[in-house]
């Protein structure tokens, strides 16, 4: 089950932040959204690691991203999101889209799932996994989900 109140916190410390990052290629932004405990699992490549191995990869990408003078946009749709006074589980769609300057947009999909805790009166990913679930993740799939500011407090659509 999901309240109303901690589902407008996770939103302000997490959700809103994640994507401001991103169209700012802020990498250290986005780094400051994790919790040094961090679990990454990255469900496509196999990779899983702890916040020093995927700050490193992470400012690599940004860095890669700026070099070709990419601009990113990440957008987030919710399946599920069960909430406690200090922990979370959301489940969900991101469509990530990188445009570079005078070439056609390039749109990637895939499911998330995401742990956070509560931490000292700020929410932070605690563990963040994510999959484009062998290449079935898409437009459809993203439609699908609920908007951070549509999602009822039922806690669920499945």
């Amino acid at each position: 089950m999901a309240n109303a109140d901690v589902l407008t916190q996770i939103n302000r410390d997490i959700w809103i932040p994640f994507s401001t990052a991103y169209a700012a290629g802020d990498p250290e932004a986005f780094i400051a959204l994790h919790s040094p405990e961090v679990i990454r699992v990255e469900g496509n490549g196999g990779w899983i690691g702890g916040f020093e191995e995927y700050s490193g990869r992470l400012r690599e990408w940004f860095q890669w991203v700026a070099v070709q003078e990419g601009q990113l946009e990440i957008q987030f749709r919710f399946l599920e999101r069960h909430t406690g006074d200090d922990a979370s589980s959301e489940r969900g769609v991101y469509r990530l889209t990188l445009t570079y300057p005078d070439t056609d947009e390039n749109v990637w999909y895939g499911m998330f799932h995401t742990i956070c805790r509560k931490r000292n009166g700020v929410w932070r990913i605690a563990l963040d996994y994510d999959s484009d679930e062998g290449g079935t993740v898409g437009e459809e799939t993203f439609t699908s989900g609920r908007e951070m500011e549509q999602f009822e407090t039922s806690g669920s659509l499945l």
